[in-house]
């Protein structure tokens, strides 16, 4: 079960596209070409470990080429063959299912739960689902040491891209890989090794990690709480505390004189009272409107998978158990943390695939005579035959068919939406470069020009040197270091004051409130005759939210 997958995500991308769901994969994509530092950065603290040293040698030995975006897009294809594999067997095995029949439910599946992999492209989905795909496929096959070897590489190689990302994957495909084990005792190598690949992996880092990374991933952790998840209110108690909340929501990280792991002790409170009663249920009504719009389908199949085991004589204890620990995961992420369709829709398809391997393994099958006397024939039929009467049947088909019409008009509309967004980012980024002309480059603010581009083509802003204020790449050591060999002091105010009065002079594209951010900051402690002031000029005609400023010194 190759062809398939394969010739669906060729059509997938040759014809609707592939476009980059956040600025992070671009983000990274410029850390490890070079563009954001010296050189192309091997080793990302939260991200990418390992892969970072591959993707910088290929980088500085093929620079033109999208290293970052073919890695993930094979990883994405493994994950999309190893899920296929587990499916194929399902129905031809359970639901007996078979020629076109086998063909089009695999085609359906794609469609409604597989195909927005594809077409809104993000790491974040790769590691979840190559996650779940290994396990499932080393559940399926019990007795099969080569199985077993490539559901934990697979889960490794998640672990790799982000832990947290394995961890999920592993968690939310256990149900399916039990039923499809079997019993406890056929998938307990894979869930004990998954367990052991996961635990060995945390505890080598851990062990390898020096104080600068275990700092930037707690500060990583605390700033999450704050720009991720509204767990965190400010309180600010100073000017110096004003001045660090409000680098925080512009996300101007960088500046570590005032955003520091002491501004978010200090000034940042978390109200129980005010988050469970004002903001969760503001995130969970929020979440439960887009997730009806995005994924109705699946939404529905769910619904029509627990109906139909709600009428199997099966037991069905693990299932509704199964249920509601889905719906609690789904929960949790929607109002205490965050569920963005990158989360979301893994979840849901595991959920889906957990709920279709419980449906499978209730079918049975039926006995009729035979036309030769003394003989039985055993006619495979499917769980979907006796429990619902012809009439109910034809208004189902007819119900599907609808259904994915719309989602089908759905996502073309989304395709429609992401290209006129890559159009415009594309015709941002040639301008800049020409506006650049080699110069060192200082961008800040929303970093949404690097959304919805190709994973498979490659974007520089064709400066000297880009310092890029905003994201939490900014935090990065390889920003320090490039500041000081550029500019000398590592403090990033003190660099950009010394960078406002260089020559030749650099290209200052911001956004206006990163603008009176800066000024605010180059007045703060500053002496009178020595005041940096940024004065705008004109618009980047593509995106009219940057400008082009010019420091003047007063």
């Amino acid at each position: 079960m190759v062809l398939l997958p394969v010739a669906l995500v060729l059509a997938t991308v040759v014809g609707l596209g592939s476009y980059y769901e956040t600025s992070d994969d671009g983000i990274l994509a410029w850390l490890f070409s070079g563009v954001l530092a010296l050189e192309p950065v091997a080793a990302v603290p939260l991200y990418f470990h390992g892969y970072g040293h591959v993707l910088a040698a290929a980088y500085a030995a093929v620079p033109g080429v999208a290293w970052l975006g073919w890695l993930t897009a094979a990883l994405l294809l493994l994950a999309t063959v190893l899920t296929f594999a587990v499916l194929d067997a399902v129905f031809r095995a359970r639901f007996r299912l078979g020629g076109r029949a086998l063909v089009l439910a695999l085609v359906v599946f794609f469609g409604v739960a597989w195909l927005e992999h594809w077409l809104w492209f993000s790491h974040v989905r790769v590691g979840v689902l190559l996650a779940g795909a290994g396990v499932l496929f080393a559940a399926q096959r019990p007795k099969n040491g080569g199985a077993l070897l490539v559901g934990l590489t697979s889960l490794l190689a998640a672990w790799s891209i982000r832990p947290s990302l394995a961890v999920l994957g592993f968690g939310v495909a256990l149900p399916a890989a039990f039923w499809l084990a079997g019993s406890w005792r056929r998938a307990g190598p894979v869930v004990a090794g998954g367990g052991l690949t996961l635990a060995l992996a945390f505890g080598v880092a851990a062990a390898v990690a020096t104080p600068a990374e275990s700092r930037a991933q707690r500060q990583y952790q605390s700033l999450a709480r704050i720009l991720d998840f509204n767990q965190l209110a400010p309180r600010p108690r100073t000017p110096a505390d004003s001045l660090g909340t409000a680098a925080v929501n512009l996300w101007l990280l960088g500046d570590t004189t005032v955003v520091n792991e002491g501004l978010i002790d200090r000034a940042y409170v978390f109200n129980a009272r005010i988050f469970v009663g004002s903001v969760v249920l503001a995130k969970l009504v929020l979440r439960a409107g887009l997730l009806g719009r995005d994924y109705f389908p699946l939404l529905l199949a769910l619904a029509v998978t627990a109906l139909m085991v709600a009428r199997c004589r099966a037991k069905q204890r693990a299932f509704w158990l199964v249920q509601i620990g889905f719906f609690g995961v789904v929960t949790l992420f929607a109002g205490l943390l965050k569920l963005p369709p990158r989360i979301a829709l893994p979840i849901l398809d595991f959920w889906v695939l957990a709920n279709l391997i419980f449906l499978a393994g209730t079918a049975r099958p039926a006995v009729s005579r035979s036309s030769h006397p003394g003989q039985e024939n055993e006619v495979p039929i499917t769980v979907f035959r006796p429990l619902w009467p012809p009439h109910w049947r034809r208004l189902a088909w007819g119900l599907s068919v609808l259904i994915l019409t719309l989602y089908a008009i759905k996502t073309t509309h989304r395709r429609y939406v992401l290209s006129a967004e890559r159009h415009r980012h594309e015709t941002a980024l040639r301008q800049l470069r020409q506006q650049a002309q080699g110069a060192v480059l200082v961008l800040g603010g929303t970093t949404d020009f690097l959304k919805s581009l190709s994973p498979f083509h490659t974007w520089y802003p064709g400066a000297t040197a880009t310092l890029l204020l905003t994201g939490w790449q900014s935090q990065d050591p390889s920003q320090v270091r490039l500041r000081q060999r550029l500019l000398g002091p590592a403090d990033p105010t003190n660099a950009l004051r010394r960078l406002a009065g260089a020559a030749p002079p650099a290209q200052w594209l911001l956004t206006a409130e990163t603008a009176q951010w800066l000024n605010r900051r180059f007045r703060y402690e500053a002496e009178s005759d020595s005041i940096v002031e940024l004065r705008p000029l004109a618009t980047l005609p593509a995106d009219t939210s940057f400008r082009f400023y010019q420091p003047v010194l007063r």
